[in-house]
């Protein structure tokens, strides 16, 4: 139902229902503020995603994973990489690490908007938080989410390995 509001626009009738269900308290906090924040996403409005995601923190409500996953989607989605990476630096500092599907639609954003370059040392800065890549899990998002480019294969991984491109 938010996601309908946002997305026709309704952005005072979203707020209202989104008081109401908090109000109710029925619904842990952190589910409703997340749905505020992936129905803004949705519908492209991406300045009030962040208004309502550091709401919920000044009120108190710690995001988990699922909470920064859908913000940094959302602002990968939007164009807004500047965001969605220092989200993601946020993400590391609150003890949560992006999955899979975060880190390389991430990476594959900074790789097409800024270079290589760029992303390569977006990789670096995860690895210097100690965020320790799941090779596995990444090659198997690569694998049936691709094709990506032998380039973000190359960002991620580094080096070649023969037999596969990288």
């Amino acid at each position: 139902m938010l996601d309908g509001l946002c997305k026709s626009g309704l952005v005072q009738e979203a707020m209202k229902l989104f008081g109401l269900m908090r109000e109710k308290g029925s619904i842990p906090e952190v589910v409703v503020y997340t749905a505020v924040v992936e129905a803004f996403c949705k519908a492209c409005k991406l300045d009030d995603a962040v208004r309502i995601f550091k709401k919920m923190q000044g009120n108190g409500v710690i995001p988990n994973a699922f909470s920064y996953w859908l913000l940094i989607q959302g602002l990968c989605k939007g164009g807004r990489l500047d965001d969605a990476v220092a989200f993601c630096v946020e993400m590391f500092e609150a003890g949560h690490s992006p999955n899979a599907m975060t880190f390389v639609g991430l990476v594959d954003e900074v790789c097409n908007a800024k270079g290589v370059e760029e992303a390569e040392k977006l990789v670096r800065s995860f690895q210097d938080r100690n965020f320790a890549i799941d090779e596995k899990s990444i090659r198997e998002h690569l694998d049936k989410k691709g094709p990506f480019s032998p380039v973000i294969w190359e960002v991620i991984f580094g080096k070649k390995k023969s037999g596969r491109p990288f």
